[in-house]
């Protein structure tokens, strides 16, 4: 095994690992909505105000989990694309057109992550509404979602640059 191909294998396993924690997260955000429906549902006709901080937690598990599977979308090429270019051109530009767009990508994704963090600091003395949690904890999904997305964008270079296929999503890693 070369050592790009043992950076790549070190990638994917990170890449169960965010499989598993965006299945936690959307486990808990599904808990978290159904509790919000029926505590609406019992609470229709009572005189109850309702915990806010479900809608709150809901949509910052949801705001993770998009950025956690938008990193996991670029490791098994699951992104939305326009291909009609792509298509018409021949094997060899076709390889030139991935590379150029995932070095797009990957600068996209650093500045991502140098912008999150910037964001990171202006955001981490207040609270949230609802929770009063810090902002920063939900803001924080910025700059680690483009971090994957660039480790996994740097897989998929790599791959690209060997020659070797598109990964499944559903099969994973092998």
């Amino acid at each position: 095994m070369t050592y790009l191909q043992s950076v790549i294998k070190g990638i994917d396993a990170i890449n169960r690992l965010l499989r598993y924690f965006a299945a936690l997260l959307l486990m808990g955000m599904s808990a978290i909505i159904v509790y919000q429906v029926i505590v609406r549902f019992l609470t229709k006709y009572a005189d109850i105000e309702l915990p806010r901080w479900t809608e709150e937690l809901a949509r910052y598990l949801m705001i993770w989990l998009v950025f956690i599977g938008a990193s996991l979308a670029v490791r098994y090429s699951a992104l939305i694309g326009v291909e009609a270019i792509s298509e018409r051109l021949s094997k060899n530009l076709q390889k030139t057109l991935k590379i150029l767009v995932l070095i797009l990508s990957m600068f996209f994704f650093v500045i991502m992550i140098v912008y999150g963090f910037e964001m990171l600091g202006h955001v981490s003395a207040q609270l949230s509404p609802g929770m009063k949690l810090p902002m920063s904890i939900p803001y924080a999904s910025v700059p680690a979602g483009g971090f994957f997305m660039l480790l996994n964008s740097t897989a998929v270079l790599l791959e690209t640059l060997q020659g070797e296929a598109k990964r499944d999503f559903f099969k994973g890693a092998e």
